[in-house]
């Protein structure tokens, strides 16, 4: 009966209300005031140098009967416990850190919103954060009515502003900062390749409305030492075959883009290959208000590809004897310049025999059934030396590898090594002993492709 009653009792109510709504009950219901966007704000801010920074707020207010509202912003340390469980990581920045661009906001009867803000003091949040450099800056405030009017009502959970202040001093940035960017040079198989560049590109990470640029910049041979003592590398700096680019930015503009050229037919040719490094720096923005970033290098490493490097089809001649391979078979080989192999090979002898012979044209050849067999893999160097019919001469530096580490003594005799200019073919020909006997090394390297 008593819910029966109380249906009753709605449908008489609303057949007093016009078009079915009680407006007697909408006006004695409270106008609603709220900010906008209101919670957990991180404002970043670009220290441009400036003494005030603006942040712009807005009130909104409704109800059904518009009422003239009085209320202001307090600064209000006591709702961080409210909001932030974790106090560990922060600081609470002061009052003295704002002041309120409205001391009293009147948001009139049909006033729905209203633009306001604060300031922020910036040699304040510099003094902060600069004390605080590792937690996170909170600003806390809230809204309050100035005056009793039971029929206004500040909307709970959207009274309040938590600002995380992130104070960022503005630069331009390299944009591949740090990076190691690879390029390689084949100039044997690339005579007629003249220049190569390498791209730097220079971002602002803020709008540019005014601010101009003329950025400096430079390689800076003292880098790379740094560089090399810290990772333990023994990179060349490149010789100065390069022209660094003329980087600017204007007003309006967010990046520049511009190329490292490299004359390549002014590099050395080196038959074992070489490698270089360019670490290129910016070391000057060419404004006053706004510095480039901090360690604004990347670093351009530039392999010169050796002569000999790469994959050769290695045939079996049929007088081979002593070692483990059929003749007539053809394998597929890498051959190796010394450079490269100690950079790819990591097998110890093999490693032992290039660091105990340091000529740099020494070529590695694997010699087990085309395999890097420590025991077989004999050392090499092609000479000038004439050796009739257009080739040249091949020394045998180690006839395998234990030769070239010094383990044993060499063994090795008859060498009728050539090597084929035009063909561009490696043949080796020679007699050695093994602890287990002799043998005769014959094979032919042929039809080279190149390492990338």
């Amino acid at each position: 009966m008593k819910m029966k009653y109380l249906i009753f009792i709605l449908f008489l109510s609303l057949l007093s209300c016009d078009d079915g709504i009680d407006k007697t009950i909408l006006e004695h219901t409270s106008s609603k005031i709220h900010i906008t966007e209101s919670g957990f704000i991180t404002n970043t801010i670009l220290d441009m140098g400036n003494d005030e920074q603006d942040y712009i707020i807005y009130l909104n207010k409704s109800g059904y009967i518009d009422r003239e509202a009085n209320i202001a912003f307090k600064y209000a340390e006591e709702i961080i416990d409210s909001y932030i469980e974790d106090k560990e990581d922060i600081f609470v920045l002061p009052s003295s850190c704002i002041s309120f661009n409205d001391d009293i906001i009147i948001m009139g009867n049909d006033q729905a919103f209203y633009k306001t803000g604060i300031k922020f003091i910036m040699p304040q949040l510099r003094k902060f954060r600069k004390d605080n450099p590792e937690k996170q800056l909170l600003l806390p405030l809230i809204i309050q009515l100035r005056d009793n009017d039971e029929y206004l009502e500040i909307t709970h959970e959207k009274d309040y502003i938590i600002f995380n202040v992130d104070l960022v001093e503005p630069f331009a940035e390299l944009k591949n900062k740090g990076s190691v960017v690879p390029v390689s040079i084949d100039m044997f198989r690339n005579k007629d390749l003249n220049k190569i560049s390498f791209p730097v590109e220079i971002n602002l990470p803020f709008e540019n409305e005014k601010y101009e640029f003329n950025f400096s910049c430079e390689a800076d041979p003292l880098l790379l030492d740094e560089y090399n003592d810290k990772y333990g590398t023994a990179y060349e700096m490149l010789p100065e075959v390069y022209v660094l680019p003329d980087l600017k930015i204007e007003a309006e503009e967010q990046s520049c883009k511009g190329s490292i050229i490299i004359n390549c037919a002014e590099l050395p040719l080196s038959i074992g290959g070489r490698e270089y490094m360019l670490p290129f720096k910016i070391t000057e923005s060419g404004n006053e208000s706004i510095p480039i970033q901090e360690e604004a290098i990347c670093y351009f490493k530039i392999k010169l590809t050796a002569k000999w490097s790469g994959s050769w089809k290695n045939t079996i001649h049929e007088s081979e004897s002593g070692i483990s391979t059929t003749p007539g078979n053809v394998y597929d080989t890498y051959l190796y310049s010394r450079r490269d192999a100690l950079e790819e090979i990591k097998d110890y002898t093999i490693v032992s025999a290039l660091s105990f012979i340091t000529d740099e044209e020494a070529i590695i050849c694997p010699g087990w059934a085309g395999t890097m067999f420590e025991q077989c893999s004999p050392i090499i160097k092609v000479t000038d030396e004439d050796a009739g019919n257009g080739k040249l001469k091949i020394d045998i530096l180690a006839g395998w590898a234990y030769e070239g580490a010094g383990w044993t003594n060499p063994s090795v005799a008859n060498n009728n090594s050539t090597y084929d200019p035009v063909s561009n073919e490696i043949y080796l020909d020679y007699t050695g002993s093994f602890t287990w006997g002799d043998f005769r090394f014959q094979r032919t390297f042929s039809g080279q492709i190149p390492f990338d």
